[in-house]
């Protein structure tokens, strides 16, 4: 018999995608010139105005005001199979989702700039039949995490540049799944939050054409609230909105290095290493809820034990300037899972590691720029054992496609 898992890992973020598309529940997709390198060189290219979300400092490298707004769109494929019971099952998600951003940025004089920003650092969606051999640990789970940012970045001198952005961040959770027998029935958990995040960044430009930038996002703590509601079919009498469903998760600090160097008139090469410190953030996961009968024995808290690892991403990108309005682009990048083996890979985040590789275009005109990016996601199979009840193995890809315009003021 399965046991009650209905708490099982909280880190499912909507917006995003099913298994996030960085891994973890990390996102990137916030640029479309990004997704064409793979997003290496991330905050320090200035072919567009979002380098506020990566590197404030790589502001200064626009030379004039300007907005843009972006969307993407995030398909996940997988197939789940395992076993209940000792008999064979299986389950498929297919899931697209999409993900709009928009930034603005205004030139205050040749050294300070302003700028802002909507976007969705965090993110992921998994979704299961409630039919599922999986019901049980989790049939639907959501966490949809925007930020909205505004920054400012200075030109200490012509070589080197600092930025700095404060954030407020709204949280937003829904975690469900059926009861076992022989309780029956369901659980559904609906909270939400707000709380302040920031990211400091410094660039430093060697040349004109060749710069490196390093920027740090803070870890974030917070506290969500919001409902839950339980209901039993074999408790009759038990079917109520509980209003003190609570979490508190943590999203992780993060490093990033970028570099970009314009070799001539034709060819500019880029590249990242991002660091993210899951470790300190995501060891555990509780989920609370004092008033629901059914939590009696765990004392109104459910705890699931993650521990996840310190990760990184290493990421290159080339651009191909064709015409003086034609730009192309292409990249790779290898991103590492925070999940440390199966005995951890909870249904709720099958993540695992992934592979990129991307293509993308940009098109000029007076004063607009519009750009397009594609990225496919190799995921490496995973299998998720919790517990020693169910067993369920994992073999997924997914596709990055998005478009976004520019317009210099």
């Amino acid at each position: 018999m399965k046991k009650l898992y209905m708490l099982a890992a909280v880190s499912a973020i909507c917006l995003a995608s099913s298994q996030g598309f960085a891994a973890g529940y990390q996102l990137n997709e916030y640029s479309m010139t990004g997704l064409g390198r793979a997003f290496a060189g991330a905050g320090v290219v200035g072919d567009d105005y979002s380098a506020l979300a990566y590197n404030p400092a790589g502001m200064v490298l626009n030379q004039t005001s300007g907005v843009q707004g972006g969307l993407s769109v995030a398909h996940l494929n997988a197939k789940v199979r395992g076993q209940q019971n000792g008999e064979y099952a299986k389950n498929k998600m297919n899931i697209g989702v999409a993900l709009p951003h928009a930034f603005g940025q205004y030139k205050v004089n040749d050294r300070l700039t302003a700028g802002f920003g909507i976007y969705a650092p965090f993110g992921l969606r998994t979704r299961y039949s409630k039919q599922s051999f999986v019901a049980d640990a989790g049939v639907r789970s959501e966490l949809e995490v925007i930020d909205l940012a505004s920054a400012v970045a200075y030109r200490v001198t012509d070589k080197l540049s600092l930025g700095a952005s404060v954030i407020a961040r709204y949280i937003h959770g829904r975690m469900t799944n059926t009861l076992p027998a022989p309780l029956g029935g369901y659980s559904d958990f609906d909270l939400d939050g707000w709380t302040a995040a920031w990211s400091i960044g410094a660039m430093y430009e060697f040349t004109p054409n060749t710069r490196i930038g390093v920027s740090f996002k803070g870890k974030s703590m917070q506290t969500v609230k919001g409902d839950h509601k339980v209901n039993s079919t074999l408790m009759s009498m038990y079917d109520e909105t509980l209003t003190n469903g609570e979490a508190s998760p943590d999203l992780p600090a993060s490093l990033l290095v970028s570099g970009f160097h314009k070799l001539n008139d034709k060819w500019g090469l880029a590249a990242s290493v991002r660091w993210t410190d899951w470790k300190d953030s995501f060891q555990e996961f509780s989920l609370i809820s004092p008033d629901a009968k059914i939590l009696a024995p765990y004392g109104g808290k459910k705890t699931v034990d993650e521990k996840w690892r310190e990760t990184w991403t290493i990421s290159f990108g080339a651009d191909y300037y064709l015409n003086e309005n034609w730009t192309l682009r292409a990249g790779v990048a290898y991103d590492q899972s925070p999940v440390r083996n199966k005995y951890h890979r909870t249904i709720r985040i099958p993540d695992s590691n992934r592979t990129w590789v991307s293509l993308g275009a940009s098109y000029k005109t007076e004063n607009w720029q519009f750009d397009a990016g594609y990225a496919h996601l190799f995921m490496k199979n995973g299998t998720s054992q919790y517990e020693g009840d169910v067993k369920a193995h994992f073999k997924s890809y997914s596709n990055l496609i998005g478009v976004q315009a520019q317009y210099k003021f």
